[in-house]
């Protein structure tokens, strides 16, 4: 057995799954941006944490996780700059705020228990029902007139974060509430159609109130601490989201006994309700991990089925072709390209590799040919071909036929699909794994690893 030409068989298949595999990231990577869907999984997680979807939009809400999202403004026309400065006027362009891929366990820890500092004011309740109402009319919002009206909403939203506040901690709580149902109330005068959701959200923030303040009254009194505050809080959260209330218990359980020197008892907290939250990240990025892989089998087989990369025929094409592997051996000996390189920029690491095939006749594409396929029985346009016959698949009603761009009769249509399958199985372990696999195969073929590489440089 001739082991040399079956490593530069092997370096010849993968220099092409290389160039593959990053197509197919690179793809995955703009559908993935365009369906926001590392985001919307963890929203989807956030959801299930919270368990109560006004919880969730005040918890997106916050500033502190809503510096972390990305905003899209596209103005309706050319108009001067100082026409944006104004709310009510910026309110009639179009505004898209991303969500957040990526928000850090510290971040989260301290927007909860922000949140349940607030719990238990009406503020803070009256806060979710605006973000309820801004929240439904976003999804439907297609008039300029309507984005003014959420712009008037996000302000009535960061009136009630500060009442929220100045309830929770000082003495001018009354003032604060009392200025915030003013102007709510004097929004649901302008916009008659918002009159019965701004009065069915007074009443329900009225008697979620009571609810909570009943709940709070069989509390024990303790310590005015951070920590206590804190634990309120959190008994509050039992009228709005029962699940999250249960949860932050469990995690707050005995946690002044699990105090080390020098910790406090609110960073002890927080330290298990980050733990809570990674954790909770963990599933996510496990189940995109699963989501990833099939996106990238997908899209590597469409790729490779569009430009005919059959990882059969073509290795049978460099096995009889010594002088074109070959050539990709030597390629791959002289080719230097380090993995962070590769990672830190693939288009310019992708048109490098193509390159290598400069000059290389490989069977990659297909051709139509018009003086073949004019019927199944054509000897010249076969699925599965016989003796004397090639492949190519016949173009419905006409007298085209879709072929390879080098014809041969080592193939039919079962064949072909199972190359393209493993080329897409190739594409789905992804670029920087193939470019490991390609170094030691060129280290194999040559005397072995260089000096740098054993010296671990």
């Amino acid at each position: 057995m001739n082991l040399g030409a079956i490593v530069e068989v092997a370096i010849g298949l993968i220099f092409v799954w290389i160039v593959l595999s990053m197509t197919t990231i690179q793809i995955q990577e703009w559908i993935t941006a365009k369906l926001d869907k590392r985001a919307r999984d963890m929203e989807d997680a956030i959801h299930e944490m919270l368990a109560n979807p006004n919880l969730k939009a005040q918890f997106y809400d916050h500033p502190v996780i809503r510096g972390l999202t990305s905003k899209k403004r596209k103005e309706p026309s050319r108009i001067p700059g100082w026409f944006y400065r104004y709310p009510i006027l910026r309110g009639f362009t179009k505004e898209k705020r991303e969500l957040p891929s990526y928000i850090p366990s510290q971040q989260f820890s301290l927007a909860l228990f922000d949140l349940a500092m607030t719990a238990g004011t009406e503020s803070s309740l009256i806060q979710q029902g605006i973000l309820k109402i801004r929240d439904d009319l976003k999804r439907d919002a297609k008039q300029p007139i309507e984005q003014a009206i959420i712009v008037e909403l996000n302000l009535l939203v960061e009136l009630a974060r500060s009442a929220a506040a100045t309830e929770a901690g000082t003495a001018i709580t009354n003032k604060g509430l009392a200025l915030l149902k003013t102007e709510l109330k004097k929004f649901a005068k302008q916009r008659p159609e918002f009159e019965e959701l701004v009065d069915s959200t007074l009443k329900e923030a009225a008697h979620l109130k009571d609810e909570i303040d009943e709940v709070l009254k069989k509390q024990p009194k303790t310590a005015d601490s951070a920590l206590s505050q804190v634990r309120r809080g959190i008994a509050a959260l039992s009228v709005i989201s029962p699940e999250v209330n249960q949860a932050l218990n469990a995690l707050l359980l005995n946690v002044e006994e699990y105090v080390t020197q020098g910790e406090t008892q609110l960073a002890k907290a927080r330290q298990n309700v980050e733990k809570w939250f990674d954790d909770s990240m963990d599933r996510v990025s496990g189940v995109f991990k699963r989501y990833a892989q099939m996106m990238a089998l997908i899209i590597g087989f469409i790729v490779a089925l569009l430009l005919n990369v059959d990882s059969v025929n073509l290795t049978i094409y460099l096995w009889r072709e010594p002088s074109v592997r070959q050539a990709l051996a030597e390629n791959a000996s002289n080719f230097e390209l380090t993995q962070a390189q590769l990672e830190a920029n693939p288009e310019q690491a992708m048109q490098d590799f193509r390159k290598q095939f400069v000059g290389l006749n490989l069977p990659i594409g297909w051709v139509i040919d018009e003086s073949k396929g004019a019927a199944f029985s054509d000897k010249d346009c076969q699925l599965f071909p016989a003796i004397g016959q090639t492949f190519g698949i016949p173009v419905f009603a006409s007298n085209k036929c879709l072929a390879p761009s080098q014809s041969n009769n080592q193939s039919n249509i079962a064949l072909k699909f199972i190359g393209i399958f493993l080329t897409a199985l190739a594409a789905r372990q992804g670029a920087p794994f193939w470019f490991d696999v390609l170094k030691r195969f060129v280290n194999l073929r040559s005397t072995g690893a260089n000096p740098d590489e054993k010296a671990g440089k």
